[in-house]
């Protein structure tokens, strides 16, 4: 069974997870380069913990907080506010980058399934969007999403293009950069803040549980096929859009595989390609 495109909801899913695809790969660059793959764990479930503190605040003020937008409009704000103090914080060498991620993940994490039982034990459901948001729901994507994930992808392209150079530099070797004048702080921060603004859109089209697959797998695979940065760039984002179109087509024949976990996977398979053809001597350098 072919999937229908006439359907304006499987139309913005494909809208929005090519949106996704491409901020990804460009971001998987830098992820992986800076060994940052933890982070984006550390972020996505720092989300969880807005979406629990806004489950709370529905059952403490009802007619204020009882609104089904307000738990993402909480994701948005934990995960900036996480991204920008683990930046902080590791920034300076105060506490280490995965002690500092560590600690806003278990924390993150235990507020928000404190704040989901709460609202369980309130009001005898479980919170709208609980499932949603710790597995996706690509079904669920409106117009206005689309388009805002289309903008969000040009601003990260349009902001990691402008600055590639310095952002290169950084990611290889930070200390070499700053001590040939590039604005290592800003760019660390640039960074953060991109990062935390991708995976917002991540944990919508797959959740907050397998978002950080989608910044490592395409980088990670197109490194396997070439180690120069000029091919690996264009790679991941062709990576990246084969993982998440061909999941969403998957999901959308079987209807019962949900398509965070089918997009995952299929990049997972091409993962698995790119290992197989660079152990048979495809490698370009």
């Amino acid at each position: 069974m072919m999937p229908d495109f006439t359907d304006p909801a499987l139309r913005n899913a494909f809208i929005a997870a090519g949106a996704m695809a491409v901020a990804c790969a460009v971001l998987s660059v830098v992820v992986v380069a800076r060994r940052w793959g933890f982070l984006g764990e550390g972020i996505s479930h720092s989300g969880f913990g807005g979406a629990g503190t806004a489950w709370m605040l529905a059952v403490a003020f009802p007619s204020l907080f009882h609104n089904d937008q307000l738990p993402f409009l909480m994701v948005i704000v934990f995960c900036f506010l996480a991204a920008g103090v683990i930046g902080w914080l590791s920034s300076g060498q105060r506490v280490s980058s995965d002690s500092a991620i560590g600690i806003f993940l278990v924390a993150s994490l235990a507020w928000g399934f404190v704040g989901q039982n709460i609202y369980t034990a309130h009001y005898h459901v479980s919170p709208f969007g609980f499932d949603n948001l710790l597995f996706g729901q690509m079904r669920s994507i409106d117009n206005a999403y689309a388009i805002g994930s289309v903008m969000v992808a040009v601003a990260v392209v349009s902001l990691a293009g402008l600055m590639s150079k310095e952002v290169l530099a950084y990611c290889f070797d930070p200390l070499l950069a700053r001590t040939s004048g590039v604005r290592t702080t800003f760019i660390h921060y640039l960074l953060m803040a991109l990062l935390a603004l991708t995976i917002v859109i991540g944990i919508r089209v797959v959740g907050s549980v397998l978002v950080t697959a989608l910044l490592i797998l395409p980088a990670a695979s197109a490194n396997l096929l070439s180690r120069r940065i000029e091919r690996v760039v264009p790679l991941s984002i062709a990576i990246s859009l084969a993982g998440a179109w061909g999941g969403l087509l998957v999901s959308s024949v079987w209807r019962w595989l949900p398509a965070g976990s089918a997009i995952v996977l299929t990049m997972v398979l091409l993962f698995c390609a790119a290992l197989l053809t660079s152990r048979l001597g495809r490698v370009s350098n």
